[in-house]
């Protein structure tokens, strides 16, 4: 009987073809000698993002379905995968250092680790927070007045922005889902994504369900990547922020503590609406972050619904 492969590497795409390309092109050289196989899932792309990745990529399996939300696309590929671990990347990744070779290598020497990431930087080399923690009343009231502009304060954010600590491996509450490695005897056990977040914590909640299933979340420093991030400067992604943080907390949590979560993501749009107001009339750009956290705020205050997917509804 054949040895099991090592990795099954999903990447879920929707447009951007070029990017998705440069991603895949980026993977393969970081492989060495672990085996591997690899799915792309297309999301209803219009550029023809699916046939480039076939016409470039003869032994890639290229999935296409409906755009049902980045969970449920991942999902898709999770119940092919074969490899004993899974590693879900965002379309706009490439490595910096490092290889999979050694990320694969680093999971087999922590049995106890069932989710891992790594050191995740923009296109200008700055550090992207991908350590993060547990939402609380205390913690989201801190961000809604800028405690992250205060090393101090540190603790009281979901956002890890200390580089130091991304320097050495260690244990996080979750992590960014932009480059994701997962055990595949972890996802038996806990499952799959849940595909109610069309966009954004549904990282937070699988790394939620982890911790309580008995399975560590872990920083690696073995590998870096670029992460071509966009801003979420646009009123739908800032809808649909606001929407897919309050669900977690109603999924986890109390009727008293995401009462406090909420009041605290309604304070922290208010805030910045008044930081950024002043500007506005002059910066195209503070224009739309103003735009931007009003829609969050309607969401938050629940006088709207979030604009992406059928489980926005």
């Amino acid at each position: 009987m054949p040895a099991p492969l090592d990795l099954s590497v999903i990447v879920v795409t929707h447009n951007g073809r070029d990017m998705a390309l440069r991603t895949l092109r980026s993977l393969r050289g970081a492989v060495d000698s672990v085996s591997a196989e690899w799915f792309v899932v297309d999301a209803a792309s219009t550029d023809g993002t699916p046939d480039a990745v076939e016409e470039s990529f003869d032994d890639i399996r290229v999935l296409r379905c409906p755009n049902n939300g980045f969970a449920a696309s991942n999902n898709v590929a999770l119940r092919m995968a074969t490899g004993r671990y899974v590693l879900l990347v965002n379309p706009d990744v490439e490595v910096r250092s490092g290889n999979l070779d050694q990320l694969v290598a680093t999971m087999d020497s922590r049995p106890d680790v069932g989710l891992g990431s790594v050191i995740q930087r923009g296109a200008n080399g700055s550090l992207q927070p991908s350590i993060r923690r547990f939402p609380t009343p205390l913690r989201n009231f801190g961000e809604s007045v800028f405690a992250a502009h205060w090393s101090f304060f540190n603790t009281l954010q979901e956002l890890e922005t200390r580089p130091a600590m991304y320097d050495r491996e260690r244990t996080a509450d979750w992590l960014v889902g932009a480059f994701l490695i997962a055990r595949s005897e972890a996802v038996r056990a806990v499952g799959p994504l849940d595909d109610r977040f069309f966009l954004y914590s549904e990282e937070k909640d699988w790394c939620y369900r982890f911790w309580k299933a008995g399975w560590a979340v872990s920083h690696f420093p073995v590998m870096t990547i670029t992460h071509h991030a966009g801003r979420r400067w646009k009123d739908d992604l800032m809808a649909q922020l606001s929407h897919s943080r309050l669900l977690f907390t109603i999924k986890h949590y109390g009727f008293v503590e995401r009462s406090a979560i909420r009041a605290a993501l309604a304070l922290g749009h208010t805030m910045r609406i008044a930081a950024f107001a002043p500007a506005a009339t002059l910066r195209p750009q503070h224009r739309a972050r103003v735009r931007a956290e009003r829609a969050g705020l309607r969401i938050a205050l629940g006088l709207g619904s979030p604009p992406l997917g059928p489980y926005s509804k």
